[in-house]
């Protein structure tokens, strides 16, 4: 009996010890990635100034503001900065501020990459009426048609 209850013991003290692992195994940074596009699209009817911030592995690699033209009828009119934080693989953050508005962060939390052009990251907002902001991620491969703009890298 005693033997029984011992067992008991060490397995929920071996559970308690363990249950920490599995939630830092979440904490673990995505593999690294290269950045192939950064698009902030206004689909309102008025013009804003985005900006848009990109870091790499925690340092910024690109600055810049955008005045973006309000749509007009089908035309919609984008912020889509150059590719000058290069082809760099590493994690890699972006941040677009609407006007004054607060920052929003694209983290690419659960990115993964297979390789190929599923390696290439594409961050993508758009600014709805009443300046509410979509902004998300997709890996390259997922489209049939790449976006203009998408960075070209020799690696």
């Amino acid at each position: 009996m005693n033997r029984r209850a011992l067992l008991a013991s060490l397995a929920t003290y071996g559970a308690a010890l363990t249950s920490g692992c599995l939630d830092s195994l979440a904490g673990i940074p995505n593999e690294s990635f290269q950045l192939g596009y950064v698009a902030v699209h206004n689909s309102t009817e008025n013009a804003h100034q985005i900006a848009i911030r990109v870091r790499r592995d925690g340092t910024n690699v690109h600055r810049s503001t955008h005045d973006v033209a309000g749509q007009d009828g089908a035309v919609v009119e984008s912020a889509i900065p150059e590719c000058d934080w290069g082809s760099a693989r590493g994690r890699y953050e972006v941040d677009v501020r609407v006007n004054d508005s607060d920052w929003v962060t694209e983290s690419f939390q659960g990115y993964e990459t297979d390789g190929g052009d599923c390696s290439i990251a594409i961050a993508e907002g758009t600014l709805w009426e009443g300046e509410r902001l979509d902004f998300g991620y997709r890996r390259a491969c997922d489209y049939d048609n790449p976006p203009d703009g998408l960075c070209s890298f020799d690696s």
